[in-house]
């Protein structure tokens, strides 16, 4: 039977890069992601290198949609692996956050993580693996992107509940914290800082990557071989742990 892992925000970035990794490894792609026609490409992507995917075009903010998600993906094959990695993040000032940028965050980004958990926790195989992608932005806070912030903060938080309430299952929950990866959102990011700075994008990101003692932008590629290593047998004695993957930005 298929081993199957679940990618949530599967079509582009961080994402992508992940269900590409996986589909090497031999696991078949369940992937969702609000962007049907973007998922449609990374199939196109794992078929090529002779792997199996299924589509799950999906508003994951949505309890109902999440919760047919792993329904769907636990029929289509032995559900082995759930990746959080979805997620919204809105770039601005603290005295500028509204209570929907608060909300729309946080349900995503949070409340999306738990409860994915809670609906594949009763699916997983014994031995299963779940991945979270939080952030570094947990470790030290950020000015400009707090709801964000808090609520990666948060998704440590329910990795290890989660790794705790899940041993008993030989199920593996675990975390990795990105840095700055060079994907389209991070583009975005620095378009936004810049305007509120009166600087270029470019002298923004550039200020950011002197920040990393590895010196360069961190690739999706970089993230999506922490999440292989987890859901390796290599990472079968490892649970509850959030790892930085961000080149030495962060070393707590």
């Amino acid at each position: 039977m298929r081993k199957v892992a679940i990618v949530t925000g599967a079509a582009q970035g961080i994402g992508r890069a992940i269900a590409l990794r996986l589909a090497s490894d031999g696991f078949a792609l369940a992937l969702a992601d609000r962007k049907a026609d973007a998922i449609q490409q990374v199939q196109a992507e794992i078929a090529a290198q002779g792997g199996e995917s299924l589509a799950l075009p999906a508003d994951l903010s949505q309890l109902t949609a999440l919760q047919d998600m792993v329904t769907r993906a636990a029929e289509w094959g032995e559900l082995s692996v759930l990746v959080n990695n979805a997620g919204r993040l809105v770039t601005r000032p603290f005295l500028e956050i509204t209570e929907d940028d608060w909300d729309a965050t946080l349900s995503l980004d949070l409340k999306t993580v738990f409860f994915a958990m809670q609906a594949a926790a009763r699916r997983l195989v014994a031995g299963g693996r779940i991945v979270n992608i939080s952030s570094i932005s947990a470790r030290s806070g950020r000015a400009d992107q707090a709801p964000y912030a808090a609520a990666k903060a948060g998704v440590i938080s329910l990795t290890r509940s989660a790794a705790l309430a899940l041993a008993a299952q030989n199920i593996t929950v675990n975390a990795v914290c990105p840095g700055i990866v060079d994907t389209p959102l991070t583009r975005q990011i620095h378009t936004d800082r810049a305007r509120a700075l009166g600087i270029t994008a470019q002298e923004s990101l550039e200020r950011m990557v002197a920040r990393i003692p590895l010196g360069r932008l961190e690739t999706a590629e970089d993230v999506a071989a922490v999440v292989s290593f987890l859901c390796s047998p290599d990472a079968a004695y490892m649970t509850g742990q959030a790892l930085n993957v961000c080149g030495g930005m962060e070393m707590d």
